[in-house]
């Protein structure tokens, strides 16, 4: 009786084991997935941004989101879709054609740039210089 007691025991512990050595396993798996991924990055302006007074936005922007597209323009509380400008990983410099105007004399102009990735929608705030 002893003995069946015994392995029973030894029985349950080691079920208790390999339940917590598989959620250990299960938990690396999912942070690793989610590393390689990219479920987290960054988006934002790199340098000063310019635009020109018939809406040409030159701006550089540092990405490390992967499938991060520039959808849209926001000025004045007004949204312009864009056709969708693909982010490439890194810093890079980007031309948008907003189709706002703007007048010459502003020195800075404040604008939102509306990017979306798999997951999210980000909005930058620009702060632009009237050429």
């Amino acid at each position: 009786m002893k003995r069946g007691l015994s392995s029973s025991i030894t029985a349950f512990i080691l079920v208790i084991a390999s339940i917590a050595l598989a959620i250990i396993v299960i938990s690396i798996l999912f942070s690793y997935t989610g590393y390689f991924s990219n479920s987290g990055g960054e988006i934002a302006q790199a340098g000063p941004a310019y635009i020109s007074t018939s809406g040409q936005l030159n701006i550089s922007i540092k990405n490390t989101f992967y499938n991060a597209k520039i959808i849209g323009v926001i000025y004045n509380n007004t949204l312009h879709s864009i056709t969708p400008i693909l982010l490439t990983n890194g810093i890079n410099t980007y031309t948008i054609n907003t189709r706002f105007t703007f007048p010459s004399n502003n020195q800075v102009s404040l604008i939102l740039v509306v990017i979306i990735n798999s997951q999210n929608t980000i909005y930058i705030p620009v702060t632009a210089k009237v050429l």
